[in-house]
């Protein structure tokens, strides 16, 4: 999917399955480019017949990122079901390749603010009330559980029987691509090991959850959460993963969080302990080489007790 091939190649294609998925009156009346990779593109499109606003994700074999774009619509329809986040609709998804040239998924368009951008935007009321929003959501899904860890099946079922630290250690080998940084973590896990032997809830954790995939929207003059994005991560894990990446990132978590979600989910005492071994996963998992992601690493080593990476090769 070259940058000016949309119109030519893809475009055609995607008018095909469009045909194929809503019925031959459908057209496709204007697409706009959200995102593009190589061999990957998100497009905003709006339909005539039936009138709709979809986001199409198309994926194809060169994408830097495998897109495990059914994952992504079964979650979505997981969480649509058990909270009360609003969730697109899934309206279309294949991974096959079968008729197609790439993974796609189809999904309803629920318009919405990133909410690194619009923090700025709110005074010190409104900010309270978003994070007080953004606990509760984020507790609604660490209240969805599943019965062991790890990876999660299509069917909606965890197909092994893991404990915590061995689900832990499969993922830290798929996720952290670099096999010394991999072992370095896992070192650190054993060095700790007496931090997780009362770990044995398993629920849904997004792993992703940063100012981008979080989305605010205003109603009658109100800041509401429209959405969360990108459950492309998501797995049968421990909520404690997902709240040391908010407590990492910047402006995640703030006045009005804690209460909210600990009002659903409470937080064990050892979390604090914990948190930074998780904290260095992500570390270790991200590896870019920027200033502030390398200081970042360098202070949860410091934590940790670790000799400081100056780099991720």
């Amino acid at each position: 999917m070259r940058e000016d091939s949309l119109e030519r190649d893809t475009r055609a294609l995607l008018v095909q399955l469009l045909h194929e998925r809503f019925g031959s009156q459908v057209e496709l009346v204007d697409t706009t480019i959200a995102n593009r990779l190589e061999d990957y593109v998100v497009l905003l499109a709006t339909l005539r017949h039936p009138t709709l606003s979809v986001v199409v994700k198309l994926a194809g074999p060169q994408a830097p990122y495998p897109y495990p774009l059914d994952r992504t619509a079964l979650f979505h329809r997981l969480v649509a079901t058990h909270t009360t986040i609003p969730m697109p609709e899934v309206l279309a998804v294949d991974v096959s390749y079968q008729a197609w040239p790439w993974r796609y998924l189809i999904t309803t368009y629920l318009p919405g603010q990133e909410w690194a951008l619009v923090q700025s935007k709110m005074n010190h009321q409104e900010l309270t009330s978003a994070y007080q929003q953004i606990g509760r959501a984020v507790a609604q899904l660490h209240a969805i559980p599943f019965p062991h860890f790890g990876e999660v099946g299509l069917d909606g079922t965890v197909p092994s029987q893991d404990h915590y630290l061995s689900a832990l250690t499969k993922r830290a080998y798929q996720r952290i691509v670099n096999p010394r940084l991999a072992a370095l973590f896992l070192h650190v896990v054993d060095d700790h090991l007496d931090l997780f032997s009362d770990i044995r809830k398993a629920t849904l954790c997004h792993e992703d959850l940063h100012g981008y995939n979080l989305l605010f929207r205003q109603a009658q003059g109100q800041w509401q959460l429209a959405t969360i994005l990108d459950f492309d991560k998501a797995w049968a894990g421990h909520q404690e993963s997902d709240l040391a990446r908010l407590d990492l990132w910047t402006g995640m978590v703030g006045e009005g969080f804690w209460p909210a979600y600990q009002a659903i989910c409470p937080v064990a005492d050892g979390y604090v302990q914990r948190r930074p071994i998780y904290q260095l996963f992500w570390c270790l998992e991200y590896a870019d080489p920027s200033p502030k992601h390398v200081a970042d690493t360098q202070r949860i080593c410091e934590q940790l007790g670790i000799p400081p990476l100056a780099h991720f090769e």
